[in-house]
């Protein structure tokens, strides 16, 4: 178990040998991430998902596995972020401003077809480096000493349970909040170069849904 007093780099090093060695018990795969704003994020003004949504992440059809270590201190993420192409990063996802072309009385009639790609959602991209903190020269914040792109505080996390293996739509959450204890919000971090992903930080309970 990681001592309380553990550095940032003590933490990384101990959930990197946790996932080297498999010694941890699955919980499921991560769907969203939700994370708070904080003083050292700026907003991106034109990004709609941002405005709509906030600091999110949807994960869509990239879920990340998800872990605990076995004495239940730590959440532990056993895979990179990365699509099944190796593209490292979030999915595109659909424009939550975008509406569709009202039909036509033609279209409507079907005296003239109406291509499918009307009616589809635009796709814009989700990027790390729009939802990551800033340094103070207004830079990419990252945690000192290494690449990590830094996110935080992290408030919530839906995820689908392991044990759901008929991989239905029943999500369970996991709720983030701070620690008295170690004084510390939980944290995501995430490679941007690799796609290793790390949660330290902070205090968390599930919530379980059990319908």
């Amino acid at each position: 178990m990681a001592p309380l007093t553990a550095t940032p780099a003590d933490l990384i090093t101990y959930q990197r040998e946790l996932v080297r060695t498999r010694n941890y018990l699955p919980l499921g795969r991560i769907n969203k991430i939700a994370i708070a704003p904080s003083k050292s994020w700026v907003p991106l003004p034109n990004d709609p998902v941002i405005a709509r949504w906030g600091r999110f992440m949807d994960l869509r059809s990239q879920w990340l596995p998800l872990a605990k270590s076995r004495e239940g201190s730590l959440l532990v993420v056993p895979a990179p972020m990365m699509d099944r192409r190796g593209n490292i990063g979030l999915p595109d996802v659909p424009d939550p401003s975008w509406r569709p072309r009202p039909w036509t009385d033609e279209e409507i009639s079907g005296k003239v077809h109406r291509p499918m790609e009307e009616d589809m959602a635009r796709m814009v991209p989700q990027r790390l480096e729009d939802r990551a903190e800033r340094g103070a020269n207004g830079g990419l914040g990252k945690l000192e000493g290494s690449n990590f792109l830094v996110f935080q505080p992290v408030i919530s996390i839906l995820f689908q349970p392991e044990r759901d293996a008929q991989l239905q739509a029943q999500m369970w959450e996991i709720q983030a909040g701070h620690d008295s204890v170690t004084r510390t919000d939980m944290a995501l971090l995430v490679d941007p170069q690799t796609g290793e992903t790390l949660f330290f930080g902070g205090r968390w309970d599930i919530s379980a849904n059990e319908g």
